[in-house]
Parts: C-alpha cells; sequence; structure tokens
C-alpha cells in the first residue's frame, strides 16, 4: 500500500478492513508460559522437549511462541506432577483422544482411566489430610516446648514433662520426633523408671 496515499474514506469500501478482520490469537513467549503458569522457563523447556508442549510457531529470532491453550496444557501437566503422576501416565492422560478411533471409543477410553487416577488422587487426599492433621497437633503439643528450659528432663526424660503427660493421646509425630514410647505414656510406674533412669545417667561415676 502506498504510505503517501490518502486514507480511505468512513463510508468507502475497506475503511473498517483492519476491523473486520478476526484478531490473531494472542501468541505467548516461553518467559510468558512460565509466568501466567507459576513455573520456571526450564519446566516448559522440558515439556516442550518431552512433546508435551507444542510450539505454535518461532519467532525470526528462534524464540519459541504457544497458543493460549497450551498454558491451559501447561497448568494441567503441572498440577498432575504435582499430585504425584508420572510423565508416563500423563502422556497416556493427553494421548487418549489422539489414540482413539472414534468420539465413543475416545469417551470410554477417557473416562476409565481418568476414574483410576481419582481413586489414587482420593486415597492421598485421605493420606495427605491424615498427615496434615497430624502435623498441625504435633506444632500445638510441642509450642510450650519452644519455652523450656529443662535441662534435666531434656533430652532424655522429655516423656516425663507435663507437656507430654497432660495429652490424653500424643499425635504420632511428637511420639516419633520427641521419642516418646507409647506403652509409657500415662503410665506412672513405667514413668517414675525412665526418670530414675535419666537421672541415674546423669551422675558422675564416683
Amino acid at each position: 500500500m502506498d504510505p503517501h496515499a490518502p486514507a480511505p474514506r468512513a463510508d468507502s469500501p475497506g475503511a473498517n478492513a483492519e476491523t473486520d478482520r478476526p484478531r490473531e490469537t494472542q501468541l505467548l513467549t516461553t518467559g510468558e508460559m512460565a509466568r501466567l503458569s507459576n513455573s520456571t522457563l526450564r519446566t516448559v523447556r522440558f515439556y516442550e522437549e518431552e512433546g508435551i508442549l507444542r510450539p505454535a510457531r518461532r519467532t525470526d529470532g528462534g524464540h519459541r511462541l504457544f497458543e493460549r491453550t497450551e498454558l491451559d496444557r501447561l497448568m494441567l501437566v503441572t498440577d498432575m506432577r504435582m499430585a504425584g503422576l508420572s510423565l508416563d501416565d500423563i502422556k497416556a492422560i493427553l494421548d487418549v483422544k489422539k489414540s482413539a478411533t472414534s468420539g465413543a471409543a475416545a469417551a470410554q477410553q477417557a473416562t476409565r482411566v481418568l476414574a483410576a487416577r481419582i481413586d489414587e488422587l482420593k486415597e492421598k487426599l485421605a493420606i495427605l489430610n491424615r498427615l496434615r492433621d497430624d502435623l498441625e497437633e504435633t506444632t500445638k503439643v510441642v509450642e510450650p516446648c519452644t519455652r523450656c528450659e529443662d535441662e534435666k528432663a531434656f533430652p532424655t526424660a522429655c516423656e516425663t514433662c507435663t507437656v507430654m503427660t497432660s495429652q490424653p493421646v500424643l499425635p504420632r509425630s511428637v511420639r516419633v520426633l520427641w521419642s516418646i514410647n507409647p506403652c509409657n505414656h500415662h503410665d506412672p510406674a513405667r514413668k517414675a523408671a525412665a526418670a530414675a533412669g535419666g537421672a541415674e545417667g546423669e551422675k558422675e561415676p564416683a
């Protein structure tokens, strides 16, 4: 187009040609993919090398550009990886439609694959919830220990401390981290023996 030619009139053909054209899909750089998915450049490049992410094209400078649909793909893959799925499992899920011979077959295969993953995630969620509850209870129990100055009790006689004995049930993490024998918990005789043993261990030999 001649740069010196007069601009078309508003009512002339072609006046709205620029606005009438469908807008091109906005493409994302590797950096934008990483930023918008709260990921890293290395992660984006890794998934591209694995064939999971597919660049739409490259710039003249060789930089990869991605369709916005690839951002959804990246975020889904990242979530699945965080949930513990292997790379092969993720590829199998992403390829369900591609490997099917019909829409019905694709849907049936997707339903089977996803149902299996849902069961696995439910089991993992139960484990994570149990662990979260245990760790939360542990932090509550040991919080008073942040002010502990009892040099006689620590570290061998912690189970005789009122911080521990006042608890009806000690969380598993407390028992493990503080070396609390569950058989000794709330057993006065065993606690006394443990305390005596700790005290004797502190005595200097004659």
